[in-house]
């Protein structure tokens, strides 16, 4: 596991997102789903648990520099 004590960053805009997820989860990771869509978020965050990995969902656009730095 070479990402243990690591955060992914991973946001929706990806093509592969979810597989990336998963991925990064199985490597360690410690996963942050960022997407506009709450129904895609939370069904990544929820499969990527179920497989024991640790993520959770932020609804938020990344493209908007505003909502990013509230964060």
């Amino acid at each position: 596991m070479r990402l243990v004590d690591k955060v992914a960053l991973i946001t929706g805009r990806q093509a592969d997102w979810k597989r990336n997820s998963y991925l990064f989860a199985q490597e360690g990771a410690k996963i942050v789903a960022v997407d506009l869509n709450v129904s895609d978020g939370e069904k990544t965050v929820s499969e990527v648990k179920s497989a024991g990995g640790d993520a959770i969902y932020v609804n938020a656009d990344v493209s908007k520099s505003v909502i990013v730095k509230k964060r």
